[in-house]
């Protein structure tokens, strides 16, 4: 288990003070500026703790029925009878998995959509649902589409199938004709009779919904997703963030956002329904064990969210989102992203720390399961962490992870000290948060950011938390503050720390690390005390 950084008592109480002006601050005038910052944001629907709640059963056109029903009707406003019985393409089904590992052979096949909320109901925005006739303890129905040739037993899990869907083609404009050939003159002579996808499904929607007029227009759902950031105090564009589409209850597509948090998608002819979800091919945001999402409206126009302290999963989701986003696909500043894919288990409540990582499961399992955990309180007297706060803790783990997928198990967890591999964490942890806000406060701001992470208050109740590495790249002598360390050290540089990496294990491999990349104004004097002046201090 390899704790984030703790923060002293006086820490807590400075950025609970910063978090809650901030905030204040951002509810009394906030303006528009280039983050995206608006004086009043959209307003989100709320539900109680974010929980959706089910609305009415919806009957959608694309249910077997309902297509045989419009090839009958198609066929007798052309004076003829038609013999053809459609046979089913999907199949609506779900799934109850018994457990968490039942419940990753349920999503294990990534081409399908699966949700813990029935598709054929209307529901509200929210970010947690649970079937009322399953126990709280366990994981909830899962529901999915599924072609009729899957193998549903493959999975052993117990399912059951809901309904017969009659999909030809996803794309509902498609002039392919649709297989009817067994069409008959009333009179009983043999004819052939072409109807295509789209007349079927046109007509269906017709006799379904009674939304003849809305067939003819097309319109292009889009969406723009920000959330709100305690140190910025305002709502940020959220980029590559996964948006789904969903239409006609068993239709989806997904694209992912800019760099201004705006994502759109091919014209529809029919209202949509929107959704988050938490995840990219390189990682899976998971609440507990579960897929974490945000369900969206139902409408037929575009969706601006701005998840803030009313969605409160969802707003350290966006936190962790941001740090993965970072480390995996943005300015990492050069350091040696995760080679493998991770999945991040949130826990709303309390923990040990506030995140941990799990070096067997990063290495052996490789996505199979959540080898972090991130949690969203800190101590009882901590309360709520702020967005911030997770914000680094991700960073912080993340760092964990790369240190762990480059070396075996056995040597990390035996070998390499802990004082090293916490102190790597927490110079990627400040690295990475600095540059990570530069670009959206000022300099008094990044200073206090700089002060909050770079550690120089050590040695505190954190003794493994060390800045040893961040000593060797910052201009500050912590000794100034009136700490232990006396040190003269500085402009070292971050890639070769990183590329070292492999190599340190103890104190006496940082020495030998120091003396090979020293810069030219560091003297082996200088290296020898600030090593010396460690191990006093109990390395």
């Amino acid at each position: 288990m390899y704790l984030c950084v703790t923060l002293n008592t006086i820490q807590n109480m400075c950025k609970k003070i910063f978090y809650l002006c901030s905030l204040l601050l951002f509810l009394n005038s906030c303006s528009d500026d280039e983050f995206g910052m608006e004086e009043k944001p959209s307003p989100v629907k709320k539900s109680s703790c974010g929980v959706i709640s089910l609305g009415e059963k919806e009957e959608s056109p694309l249910l077997l029925r309902n297509m045989q029903r419009a090839v009958d009707s198609l066929s007798a406003r052309s004076g003829l009878k038609s013999t053809i019985v459609l046979k089913p393409t999907h199949y609506y089904v779900r799934f109850l998995p018994e457990d968490s590992a039942a419940y990753e052979r349920v999503i294990k096949d990534t081409s399908l959509f699966v949700t813990s909320y029935p598709l054929d109901y209307e529901v509200s925005e929210g970010e947690t649902y649970h079937d009322p006739s399953v126990p709280e303890d366990k994981i909830t129905w899962q529901y999915t589409v599924v072609p009729v040739d899957y193998d549903l037993s493959s999975i052993n899990v117990h399912y059951e199938k809901l309904e017969d869907l009659y999909i030809q083609n996803e794309d509902l404009d498609s002039e392919e004709n649709v297989a009817v050939d067994g069409i008959q003159l009333k009179s009983g002579t043999s004819m052939s009779h072409k109807i295509t996808w789209k007349q079927l499904v046109n007509e269906s929607i017709s006799q379904t919904t009674g939304e003849t007029n809305s067939l003819k227009s097309k319109w292009t759902p889009q969406a723009t997703i920000r959330a709100y950031d305690d140190i910025v105090g305002g709502f940020i564009p959220l980029q590559g963030v996964k948006v789904r589409i969903r239409y006609f209850a068993f239709l989806h597509a997904y694209h992912y956002t800019d760099a201004y948090g705006h994502v759109s998608f091919s014209k529809k002819r029919t209202k949509v329904e929107y959704s988050i979800e938490w995840e990219r091919d390189k990682w899976d945001i998971r609440d507990n064990h579960v897929q974490a999402y945000y369900n969206g409206p139902h409408k037929k126009s575009s969706w601006d969210l701005y998840i803030g302290t009313w969605t409160p999963k969802s707003l350290h989701y966006s936190a962790i989102h941001r740090a993965l986003y970072k480390y995996y696909y943005g300015n990492c500043l050069g350091l040696t992203r995760p080679s493998r894919s991770l999945k991040i288990a949130y826990r709303e409540g309390y923990g040990d720390a506030n995140g941990e990582t799990f070096c067997f499961l990063v290495r052996n399992l490789n996505g199979l399961v959540h080898s972090i955990n991130i949690y969203g309180k800190g101590s009882k007297s901590h309360g709520v962490r702020s967005v911030s706060e997770v914000l680094s803790t991700t960073l912080h783990e993340l760092a964990h992870a790369s240190h762990m997928c480059r070396i075996n198990t056995i040597k990390y967890e035996n070998h390499v000290r802990k004082y090293i591999r916490e102190s790597y964490a927490s110079l990627v942890q400040w690295q990475l948060t600095i540059d990570l806000y530069k670009n959206y406060v000022d300099k008094t701001q990044l200073e206090a950011i700089d002060e909050l992470y770079g550690k120089q208050n050590w040695p505190n109740n954190s003794k493994n938390y060390t800045p040893l590495f961040i000593d060797m790249l910052d201009s500050c002598n912590q000794s100034k503050k009136g700490e232990l360390i006396n040190e003269d050290i500085y402009g070292y540089n971050l890639l070769s720390i990183d590329k070292s990496l492999t190599s340190l294990e103890d104190i006496d491999d940082v020495k030998d690390f120091m003396k090979k990349a020293k810069p030219g104004h560091v003297s082996e004097k200088q290296i020898n005390n600030f090593i010396n002046q460690y191990k006093k201090a109990g390395l």
